[in-house]
This record gives structure tokens, sequence and C-alpha cells, in this order.
């Protein structure tokens, strides 16, 4: 007979091993960490059906879970977020995720009034996978850099203007080059400048963006 453990039966069985939460429904996704609040410790946000979330280590050491955002408001399964990352501008933070799990849409929140507004700047993507943010041409604002898996692959950079957001310009990366299922940020050739490398599910490669700005 097969023995399976749950994740709980797993906890106690490793005493590093620290539930952070598990009120999230359907496939949670995405993570990423961050200093959210700027205390010098970082929280945690996670992207799932249930939306994005942000979890917070309290003094007592309980991790507390707060809703920044529902994600894509469409009926269960299409609903919620796959994967999330976080972006500054000259003019404050913003998100960024991929909307619904695997998804089409590239959704940018801006805070407003303590209120995190929604604004879906590209709804074609095909089984959406990767998103993350780096100031690719040192001007002080990140570019938000996503890629997906279907139809082919591709990778995007999309870049803002104006120091607010408000509207994002796409460039293409990699059209149809890539079946994009993860990227990642660094300066891969120690020039000081962040370079991309992603890596190909489909069409089983992967990729180094050298870059030139």
């Amino acid at each position: 007979m097969e023995a399976r453990l749950t994740f709980r039966q797993l906890l106690r069985d490793y005493s590093l091993l620290d539930l952070i939460g598990d009120e999230n429904e359907g496939v949670m996704h995405g993570i990423f960490a961050t200093d959210w609040d700027q205390d010098g410790r970082d929280e945690i946000l996670s992207a799932s059906f249930s939306g994005i979330h942000r979890y917070k280590l309290n003094p007592e050491g309980r991790w507390l879970r707060t809703e920044i955002s529902k994600g894509n408001p469409a009926p269960w399964p299409k609903c919620g977020a796959s994967d999330v990352a976080v972006g500054h501008l000259k003019g404050g933070r913003f998100l960024c995720s991929i909307e619904p799990w695997h998804g089409n849409q590239l959704a940018l929140y801006r805070e407003d009034a303590g209120k995190w507004i929604r604004q879906v700047i590209d709804d074609s993507f095909v089984d959406g996978h990767t998103i993350m943010t780096a100031d690719l041409n040192g001007d002080g604002n990140d570019e938000i850099i996503a890629g997906y898996r279907g139809g082919g692959g591709s990778v995007y950079i999309y870049t803002a203007p104006e120091k607010q957001g408000l509207h994002w310009s796409r460039t293409d990366l990699d059209k149809g080059g890539i079946a994009a299922a993860s990227c990642a940020v660094a300066d891969l050739n120690g020039d000081g400048k962040p370079d991309i490398a992603c890596i190909g599910s489909a069409t089983a490669n992967l990729k180094w963006y050298e870059n030139r700005y």
C-alpha cells in the first residue's frame, strides 16, 4: 500500500518547516518575497485562485494573512491570480500579476487612497507563466518582464513612460521563440546591468538575453 503523508504530517516530522497559511483555495501558483512595509523584514505575497494575499510574521511568531486583491473577478475556476511581482516607479510602488491561473491577462495594480486599482494592460497571453520587474534601462523606473508558454510562447517587456504608471508600452523580447515557463533577472556578465534568463518548457531551451541599454 502506498504511504501518503499530508502536509501537516510533514510539518510534525520536520521541525524546521512552518505552516504559513492554508486558507488559499484552488492552486497557489506563485509567491514573491518583499519587504512590503519597509520594516527590515520580508513579507510573502501569494497568488492563488483566492487572489493576491500578503503574509506577515507578527511579534508573536504567527503569520497574518491580508487580502490585497481578489485578482481576476470571473467565476471559479477562472478567478484569482497565478503569479505576482512588485515593482517601483518614481511615482510609487506597483503590483503586477498574471491572471487567472495560467491565464491570458497581465494585470497592473496601483495604490490609490489605500486601495489597489486593477488595470489589465495585456490580455493576449496563452498559458501565462512568469512575471518579474527590474530597472533594465537605469532610469529609476522598473519595467515588467512577462511571458507565456502556449501558442509557441513569448516574452515581453512593458515600459511606463510616466512615473505614475498609467500607460504601458510593450516590446517583444522574444516573440514565439521560447515557451516561457520561468524567467530570472541577474547581472550575468558582470557589466553592472541586469540581464534576463528564461527557460522554455515545450521549446526545451534556455536563453540568456544580454542587456544592451
